[in-house]
């Protein structure tokens, strides 16, 4: 798989002004992040979706204090070395699993709340190391994200919720893997996403790491300057699941 580490990744909206030196525009590039900055507004709650047609098993809740899902982003083009890695996490997962037996009949439904995503968080940055570890400014990390939640990206005001879906859970070399439906905005993919879990008492438990492209999800990865400076198209995706099983009343 794909390793994070070194990659480095860009940044957005410049005012690309006159520069003719890549220093000169790095220095427009720094002045316009600094003045991006904006406060983001307080995520909504996204309600926990109810069981897929047809779903059926032992149920259990996604616990969004223990779970978690980072994506890594770097920079790409000829001024990729003016640009900053992106690590963001997010956090506010909601959704259930029903298990079945065997387990390639099981079902699941997640949904992440883009406005609860979380950017270049200094603690995250510093554990993911090499050119992630550069420390960002408040406004450098607003200004990311006020961009990715704007209407080219996220659209987080027509689209507040990211969802996923799995759709058929199969035996692969060195574990399984788990196909997924991803909606985001309107546009929907299926990805093949390798996985290892396992079952503990009433904890179910679920890790792995996939690369996927933007643009497979309907995006465009940001650019400017005639795409001397984007962000690349792969994006490493990481993520740690933990869910509780949901007790139930005879007969509900």
């Amino acid at each position: 798989m794909t390793q994070q580490g070194n990659g480095r990744g860009p940044r957005r909206a410049a005012r690309p002004g006159d520069a003719i030196t890549a220093m000169a525009t790095a220095c427009a590039l720094a002045l316009a992040l600094s003045l991006a900055a904006c406060k983001p507004r307080a995520p909504a709650r996204i309600a926990v979706p109810s069981a897929p047609a047809g779903a059926e098993g032992t149920q259990y809740r996604i616990d969004s204090d223990a779970s978690q899902l980072r994506f890594y982003l770097h920079a790409d083009g000829a001024l990729a070395r003016v640009g900053h890695s992106h690590v963001i996490s997010a956090r506010a997962i909601d959704g259930k699993v029903w298990l079945q037996s065997p387990p390639e009949r099981s079902a699941c439904e997640l949904r992440l709340p883009v406005a609860a995503f979380v950017v270049d968080d200094p603690q995250e940055r510093a554990a993911a190391g090499g050119g992630f570890a550069e420390p960002l400014t408040a406004a450098d990390r607003d200004g990311t994200r006020a961009h990715m939640l704007g209407g080219r990206q996220l659209d987080a005001a027509r689209f507040p919720a990211i969802t996923l879906r799995c759709l058929r859970l199969a035996k692969a070399p060195g574990g399984e893997t788990i196909d997924v439906e991803v909606m985001l905005r309107d546009h929907a993919t299926r990805l093949s996403v390798p996985l290892h879990w396992d079952l503990h008492d009433d904890t179910l438990r679920a890790s792995g790491e996939l690369t996927f492209r933007q643009s497979e999800l309907g995006l465009e990865p940001y650019s400017l300057l005639l795409g001397a400076l984007r962000v690349a198209d792969p994006v490493l995706a990481r993520f740690e699941l933990v869910a509780r099983r949901v007790e139930t009343r005879p007969g509900g």
